[in-house]
């Protein structure tokens, strides 16, 4: 294997001169960096990336840290923020958290110790335990899809609150009386808790009260079919149903189905997140579309301020969403 030495000889210089020529440092002449480029290029020689990350106090590296690598958003969310760092030089780690709180946190720490200079979180919940270690963190640590901004942890989020409020308007305007929803772990404030609060909002505004019902699954296409399957026992005057997201409206489709009722006359259905999987249901579902895509592009550009130490003007960026109108609701 080629040394730094062979490299020196070669090229004509010292070794000392081919250290600074790699490291890109001040006072090289360019004629000697192609040298330097020349003679690597003729021995074969590697640079030791760790010894130049050191010296340059930089690694390039992000870290990712996502709950699961099937979900649709996600990859949409990934394929946003590469783009952006692609831009930037800068080299992806990607992590699966599997959902757990546990290894979101042990994440975070062991990319701390591989000194990336930035991480993203998609965050299944926030607690104490969690926000601690954030806070604790060496690299600026940006949240996507929970809302961090309470404990000053920059945060892109979607309008959970409004699109809840936005499917109970649809959903009466629709007709549907006897509205309930199928939601995921209370843990998760933003597709749980929000989503179900901006609907029951917008039944209380329409004088129809509190929903029928509030089941938590999980973001499963079974979980929603499970679900509806008892809930149709347990509220046969159910005619419109807010699912949190749209694998478990699917799921709730199927079961609609199987109990000889007929999604978007007899039972108003609605999603959230247009996954492609609703537009190929039969009949097509009803949804919202979240631009998953530009909230890892916006992440990703909030990130790199941090690491670049440029001022926060806000502490959270909010993203909208649109109607998407099919034969559900």
């Amino acid at each position: 294997m080629a040394s730094l030495h062979d490299v020196a000889k070669l090229a004509g210089v010292s070794k000392s001169t081919v250290s600074r020529a790699i490291n890109d440092e001040y006072g090289v002449k360019e004629s000697t960096k192609i040298k330097v480029r020349k003679a690597i290029e003729e021995c074969g020689y590697v640079v030791n990336q760790v010894a130049k990350d050191l010296k340059s106090q930089k690694t390039n590296l992000i870290g990712v840290i996502v709950p699961r690598v099937s979900s649709s958003a996600v990859s949409q969310g990934v394929d946003g923020l590469s783009r952006i760092f692609d831009q930037a030089n800068k080299h992806v780690l990607l992590a699966n958290s599997q959902q757990s709180n546990e290894k979101e946190i042990e994440f975070i720490q062991l990319f701390n110790q591989k000194r990336v200079e930035g991480i993203i979180l998609y965050a299944t919940h926030l607690d104490q335990d969690l926000v601690k270690v954030i806070k604790q963190s060496q690299a600026p640590v940006v949240l996507v899809g929970q809302d961090g901004s309470f404990f000053d942890i920059p945060s892109v989020i979607h309008d959970d609150n409004r699109v809840g409020f936005a499917a109970g308007q649809r959903l009466v305007d629709a007709g549907a009386t006897n509205i309930g929803f199928i939601g995921v772990q209370s843990e998760d404030i933003a597709v749980d808790s929000m989503r179900f609060l901006g609907l029951a909002q917008a039944l209380q505004f329409a004088g129809l009260g509190d929903p029928l019902f509030h089941s938590r699954g999980t973001f499963f296409i079974e979980s929603g079919y499970e679900q509806m399957r008892q809930l149709l026992v347990d509220y046969p005057q159910v005619n419109g149903v807010f699912c949190a997201t749209d694998r478990i409206a699917v799921g709730a489709i199927k079961a609609i189905l199987e109990a000889g009722k007929e999604p978007g006359k007899d039972i108003k259905v609605l999603g959230v997140g247009n996954d492609e999987l609703g537009f190929i249901s039969r009949p097509s579902l009803s949804t919202f579309n979240y631009a998953f895509d530009s909230a890892g592009e916006t992440s990703a550009d909030v990130l790199l301020d941090l690491v670049e130490g440029k001022q926060q003007h806000t502490s959270k960026v909010v993203l909208s969403f649109q109607a998407v109108e099919r034969e559900t609701c």
